[in-house]
């Protein structure tokens, strides 16, 4: 076995990694639908808030697995770790020994590592658990349930705007007035909502880092779709964001939704998440659309099911405090 760095400006290594997470991939979630070699490329070399490192597993020159430590600038004590084993070469410690190598190529400001997995069922979630998770020093952080909307049968009704303010909705960028408080409610998101023990705080996204984002998306064929409810003084007091792959088998994914404090209990949520959804339904591109919220976060999970949202499967988060030196 031979384990050492993919070079992200190699794109024959990245092309073997790409393969190996879309085997691997669809072993556990056989209706996933991965994005484009050429878009996950992309998303691996591009030069954004995160700094993202790929470490492979050889044999006899055949890449059998890898993983990824990822950092982003904004949060520098958390790294993200994930792991990737062709279905042939599981089961022999590849992926732990991935894992540990990817760990170790941290950053020093990393003091925890945390990882994501998305199971069918919670036997399967126990098994992950047991049988790679724990022995590695990792802990169940929290669940996450995603559910999925049939878009192409949906009824979705108009939106409901409370009195004082205005829903609007955008494609590929809000307008350039309204970037820095969508960037700062992007911010929010994580901090607010529940999140078992993860404790995330504000990291709010600038309108430079917003441009970038929204051109990243474009240059791999995807299209956000952006809702927003601003009150009469222009203050964005709700936010949505579904970015829609130009695969049509493909489920669109929500980024995330966003009330601000003092707006809350009038419907903003549901009024631009129901304004969003129905203008990417025009799109006529998009078949289904698939989200998460915490298992606790109980005001979005009941916003989504009024909308017809139906559990798919379960994510994972996992987190372990990195060994003191």
């Amino acid at each position: 076995m031979d384990i050492r760095p993919l070079d992200l400006a190699d794109h024959d290594a990245l092309t073997a990694a790409y393969l190996v997470e879309c085997s691997a991939t669809q072993r556990v979630r056989p209706d996933w639908v991965p994005l484009g070699q050429d878009a996950r490329v992309l998303g691996w070399r591009a030069e954004n808030r995160w700094t993202t490192q790929l470490v492979g597993a050889w044999e006899l020159g055949t890449l059998v697995g890898f993983a990824s430590c990822m950092t982003a600038d904004d949060t520098p004590d958390t790294t993200w770790v994930t792991v990737s084993v062709a279905p042939g070469s599981q089961g022999r410690g590849v992926g732990s020994t991935l894992a540990r190598v990817a760990e170790a190529a941290a950053p020093a400001s990393a003091r925890r590592f945390v990882a994501s997995a998305y199971r069918p069922s919670r036997d399967a979630v126990d098994t992950l658990l047991r049988r790679f998770a724990r022995p590695l020093g990792y802990a169940l952080a929290t669940t996450e349930t995603v559910v999925e909307l049939d878009l192409r049968s949906a009824t979705l009704p108009a939106p409901v705007v409370a009195d004082g303010y205005a829903v609007s909705t955008h494609l590929n960028g809000v307008p350039d007035e309204l970037r820095e408080q969508v960037g700062r409610i992007k911010g929010l998101v994580d901090a607010e909502a529940p999140s078992g023990d993860l404790a995330w705080g504000e990291t709010p996204v600038t309108p430079a880092e917003y441009v970038r984002e929204i051109e990243l998306w474009v240059a791999q064929g995807r299209t956000a779709v952006e809702s927003v409810a601003v009150d009469e003084h222009g203050s964005v007091a709700a936010w949505t964001c579904l970015v829609a792959a130009d695969d049509p088998r493909r489920p669109a994914g929500v980024e995330g939704t966003l009330v601000v404090g003092p707006h809350r209990g009038r419907g903003l949520g549901a009024a631009v998440k129901l304004a969003c959804l129905r203008r990417t339904q025009q799109l006529g591109t998009v078949s289904r659309v698939r989200t998460s919220s915490d298992d606790q976060n109980v005001w979005m999970r009941a916003i989504n099911t009024e909308i017809g949202f139906a559990p798919m499967e379960t994510e994972i988060i996992v987190r372990k405090a990195r060994p003191a030196v």
